[in-house]
């Protein structure tokens, strides 16, 4: 069996504000081979690394992200004081073209790029795939496209894009005819819902399991079949059982 694999899960999460520049770089200084991050697309139809619906609790700003422009979210307060105190003040929410820029820097690295649907909803199908989509082309060989919006991944997959990965709502929908025939290459699941006893080995897709942060859990999911870990506590993770 391969050895496990962790995904940092919006970069080093735990000690850093997510989905940032600093938070993948960290991520990867730690030791990850891959990192996860989310993506909104602005009202003037840029390409932003953001993970909530509402922006207020991490910047103050009023409404979702799809209603302000790319430059008034640069310029946001973004470092989330609530979790981390001012010690990352000044930091904003970044474009997505960051994340190209880091991963052309660091070829060895793999991205989950995951699409919100709060944004797919707003901006559409076929918009929201273009946008993102000619942002990452330089990297597309390093970016696996995921998503909770199952009609969005089947497009990708009927598009040619050559990684992608849904994300369960409930583990059931593992089975539905619609991710069967799209035959995505990652599930997403939260180990929350996962069958407490089943083994994976056999599992056509490869399993993604989130959010872990036990070293010992990781472990009995690696028994079971599950090699990719996501975790918020990358650095802590790789440390306690990396080779």
């Amino acid at each position: 069996m391969d050895t496990i694999k962790f995904v940092a899960h919006r970069g080093y999460q735990r000690h850093y504000p997510e989905n940032t520049r600093l938070a993948f770089q960290k991520a990867i200084d730690a030791g990850a081979g891959f990192i996860e991050t989310d993506v909104q697309i602005s009202a003037d139809l840029q390409p932003m690394l953001y993970h909530d619906r509402k922006l207020k609790a991490c910047t103050g700003l009023t409404g979702p992200l799809h209603h302000h422009p790319a430059a008034l979210l640069e310029a946001a307060r973004n470092h989330e004081p609530k979790r981390l105190g001012d010690i990352f003040d000044g930091q904003g929410i970044e474009p997505l073209s960051v994340l190209v820029a880091l991963l052309q820097a660091n070829p060895q690295i793999h991205a989950f790029v995951e699409v919100k649907s709060v944004t797919i909803d707003y901006h559409g199908i076929e918009q929201t795939y273009r946008i993102i989509t000619s942002t990452l082309a330089q990297v597309v060989k390093q970016c696996t496209l995921i998503s909770f919006h199952r009609p969005f991944m089947s497009f990708a997959r009927l598009s040619g894009w050559p990684s992608i990965g849904v994300a369960l709502r409930r583990w059931r929908d593992a089975s539905a005819p619609d991710i069967e025939k799209m035959a995505p290459d990652y599930i997403f699941a939260d180990i929350k819902d996962l069958p407490k006893r089943r083994h994976f080995h056999d599992f056509k897709a490869t399993l993604v399991i989130y959010e872990v942060d036990s070293p010992d859990i990781a472990q009995s999911l690696h028994q079971r079949g599950i090699s990719f870990i996501e975790t918020f506590a990358i650095g802590e993770m790789q440390q306690a059982l990396s080779p």
